[in-house]
């Protein structure tokens, strides 16, 4: 075939895609009428003559002319039910009227051209068209039309949106990709040129977690970026709140960024006001993603032996995942057998021979945008030593203590407080520990966070837990050789991480299908397993 046919060829394949819809796809997706409920509760939340504008996420380059597989933002996803790049969605507190007449519209649409071509290569886009039949939209356009497109942003009292990455790629090819979208936001909305999304997200920091309380921890958290970046040390309102002395100057701090203009803050509260409580579509989601996660888990119990490696079981227990249905997994796998189980983000995953170690697995699916997270600590014999079962099971104590509180009206901070206080406890009577006080130096973290469309989700923690809240529930210990203590506890890392709702009244496990207690993870261990037979051939 000469070059000629071969383009001709290509062309003509590249007219057919998006012409046939995908076959083959799940029939459990959330529906258009839940993204529109969605962006009407956010309108309800919103201030007078307000707009608040969302971006879809970059892509980002994996090596040469590769991109890393695209993740579309939750919050675009939630509002839309959108999943490609190169998009922004506008929603407007009050109708707007066009000029020059015609129908009013509460929000506007701007997303990634159909192009043949490209979606020989890239893969489908939905277009203008589909994206107004199968979402709901009906003030759709492709991209290119936002820059022209006749409405100045900056005359509403707020602009709400989330801070713009200061990185994203400009592809020259592309005259309306999410670099061209951005900078056509800016001028719109009058904000600087060289606006820098990192100062946005260092107020937002100031705003979310900075209190009275805890006021000299968060300066000393921003003190290296200030001494550091130039744009973060010359904004005004950060460096007010170096400055502040009391809880009176903090709170007026505060309402002085709040009652910015250009409101990244608001926005982000008022996000997490939503995405914080799961509707009912939102939790067989939930539960369907949770549930997918803790057959993996099971299986890999049932697989573990000490010639296995932890590649091995990450890989075995994504296979489970992938066909189970989830599309990814919700965050980097952490497979750690030993010492590397005492890293608590450790994601290498390269120890080849586990040996006879404890072996914990933190792995979670992401299924339709919704993050499991779930974790298990397992013998890779089967059976867990004295000392290795003493670490386990005092975990397992701590968290049947938490699920106790995990039901609305118990203030979020309560539970690792208690788990605090079970772990302490517990180690000192195990000789671990003589000062309860230095629990930090074997439990170094917290015990929950919000579960969602983020595995660390939106919400915010200095409230009280409110039903249909997703959170986790991952108390752990890690005793890293070298520690103070008798050798028989080094390198002993147990955590036993479960995802529940909230409750009126209780907890409701989300994650049962994974043993939790010491002796069940020994009754999984001791069953069979497809892929303890399953035999490739060897590399020379």
């Amino acid at each position: 075939m000469n070059k000629s046919a071969s383009l001709a060829l290509c062309l003509a394949i590249a007219a057919t895609i998006g012409v046939y819809a995908q076959e083959g796809l799940p029939s459990d997706y959330l529906s258009k009428e839940f993204h529109a409920g969605r962006r009407e509760a956010l309108r309800r939340l919103m201030p007078a003559h307000s707009v608040a504008v969302i971006f879809s996420y970059p892509t980002r380059l994996f090596s040469n002319d590769n991109d890393y597989p695209y993740h579309p933002n939750p919050d675009l996803y939630y509002f839309s039910g959108y999943l490609e790049p190169n998009a922004v969605l506008l929603l407007f507190k009050e109708p707007q009227d066009p000029s020059g007449g015609g129908k009013a519209y509460k929000e506007l649409f701007f997303i990634q051209k159909k192009d043949p071509t490209r979606e020989l290569w890239t893969g489908r886009r939905m277009g203008v068209e589909k994206v107004k039949e199968e979402l709901g939209f009906d003030s759709v356009f492709n991209g290119s039309e936002f820059a022209h497109y006749p409405i100045d942003l900056s005359r509403f009292d707020k602009i709400l949106f989330a801070p713009i990455a200061s990185d994203i790629p400009d592809d020259a090819s592309d005259p309306d990709d999410l670099y061209d979208l951005a900078r056509a936001f800016k001028q719109k909305a009058g904000l600087a040129a060289d606006y820098d999304g990192t100062v946005s997200e260092t107020l937002d920091q100031i705003i979310k977690y900075s209190t009275p309380a805890n006021l000299e921890r968060i300066k000393a958290y921003i003190s290296s970026s200030f001494a550091s970046d130039d744009k973060i040390r010359s904004n005004e309102y950060i460096r007010q709140f170096m400055e502040v002395k009391d809880s009176t100057g903090l709170m007026s701090l505060k309402q002085k960024v709040l009652g910015q203009k250009w409101s990244n803050s608001l926005y982000l509260q008022d996000i997490a006001a939503l995405r914080v409580i799961k509707t009912p579509e939102e939790m067989d989601l939930m539960h369907k993603t949770v549930s997918i996660s803790c057959i993996a888990h099971a299986e890999a119990m049932k697989s573990i032996h000490p010639g296995i490696s932890e590649a091995e079981l990450q890989g075995l227990q994504e296979y489970v995942q992938k066909k189970l249905g989830a599309e990814y997994v919700g965050y980097p796998s952490i497979v750690g057998a030993g010492a590397n189980g005492c890293i608590l983000h450790y994601e290498e995953n390269t120890n080849r021979h586990i040996g006879k170690e404890l072996v914990l697995m933190d792995v979670g699916a992401e299924y339709h945008g919704y993050s499991a997270d779930v974790t298990r600590t397992v013998p890779s014999t089967g059976k867990f030593s004295v000392e290795e079962k003493a670490i386990y099971d005092l975990v397992y104590q701590a968290q049947e203590e938490i699920f106790k509180l995990c039901h609305e009206g118990t203030p979020f901070k309560k539970l690792n407080e208690r788990a605090t206080e079970v772990l302490a406890d517990g180690l000192v009577k195990l000789g671990i520990l003589t000062d309860k006080k230095a629990i930090g130096t074997y439990y170094p973290h917290g015990c929950s966070h919000f579960l969602g469309l983020d595995v660390h989700d939106a919400g915010d923690y200095d409230q009280t837990l409110k039903e249909n809240m997703v959170i986790t529930v991952e108390p752990g210990i890690y005793i890293p050789a070298g520690s103070p203590c008798d050798k028989k506890w080094w390198n002993i890392g147990v955590r036993i991480e479960d995802d529940v709702r909230i409750g009126k009244d209780k907890v409701d496990l989300l994650s049962y299908l994974a043993p939790r207690k010491s002796e069940d993870v020994e009754k999984m261990c001791a069953q069979g397993s497809v892929f303890r037979n399953l035999a490739l051939p060897s590399l020379k």
